[in-house]
């Protein structure tokens, strides 16, 4: 297994976010993380990689614990975090070449991930060269994917990837994602864009009340394909919504 999680729980003050979370996401799998805002996903991702500290409960990745091998870890873990933080006074090669060496990555290697990468996300690899500070919220959302996916990680963890993209580069991401979960590697992801969830994820999760109110499959979430994921999400987090509600002043 790539990620076990036991017992895992965090609060803020008096407000319990995460309450003894149980989860096993497998090697092969897309999981994907979901739910309304505010429910604390991306404070379970920060938990994952070791940016914040839980109050209670393990962490294991690759059969390893964080206390005990942090640095062996970390190593073969990609992430990209919801605020993505760049350091926007480097080009974007600039910026990526230095994420090739705190892998380690021979100067061979770099050049031909960087190369490969920006090729593919990129139709204009030359705004590469131009200083991070001036990219729009999809450039940099495209070099922070590239980064973290530049030493091949075992698990990659992206909170967010697809806002902020174009629909091509959106597109590009999802094929890449179904490519990269192979049976040596998982991925786990929180996103709010369902379309494109819809084609990546095998297993979701769904975060509601500090607890999963669902651990499982794609296909016994949709019933086998009966509904979208937005129509399952639905109905699992409001049963009993009214829809009668009368919005009659909205139009008149």
């Amino acid at each position: 297994m790539s990620i076990e999680i036991r017992g895992l729980s965090k609060s803020f003050g008096k407000k319990q976010v995460l309450q003894e979370l149980d989860l096993t996401i497998e090697t092969g799998q897309c999981y994907c993380l979901l739910g309304k805002n505010g429910v604390g996903k991306s404070t379970f991702l920060n938990c994952i990689l070791d940016l914040m500290q839980p109050d209670a409960g393990t962490i294991t990745l690759l059969g390893k614990d964080y206390k005990a091998q942090p640095l062996d870890i970390k190593q073969n873990l990609g992430a990209l975090c919801e605020d993505n933080p760049l350091i926007e006074e480097f080009t974007g090669l600039e910026y990526l070449t230095f994420v090739s060496k705190l892998h380690r990555l021979s100067p061979a290697e770099s050049e031909e991930r960087i190369s490969s990468l920006t090729n593919y996300f990129f139709s204009d690899p030359e705004s590469l060269q131009k200083n991070i500070a001036g990219y729009s919220t999809g450039m940099k959302k495209k070099v922070g994917i590239a980064a973290a996916i530049l030493h091949k990680p075992q698990i990659l963890i992206l909170d967010e990837p697809f806002t902020g993209l174009d629909p091509i580069a959106a597109q590009l991401l999802v094929k890449l994602i179904r490519s990269y979960s192979t049976q040596n590697r998982a991925v786990l992801i929180s996103s709010h864009d369902l379309n494109y969830v819809e084609k990546v994820a095998t297993h979701i999760g769904v975060l509601n009340d500090g607890q999963l109110m669902y651990n499982g499959s794609v296909q016994e979430f949709t019933m086998n394909g009966e509904n979208l994921i937005d129509q399952a999400l639905f109905q699992l987090l409001l049963p009993h919504h009214n829809t009668d509600t009368n919005l009659d002043w909205v139009l008149g």
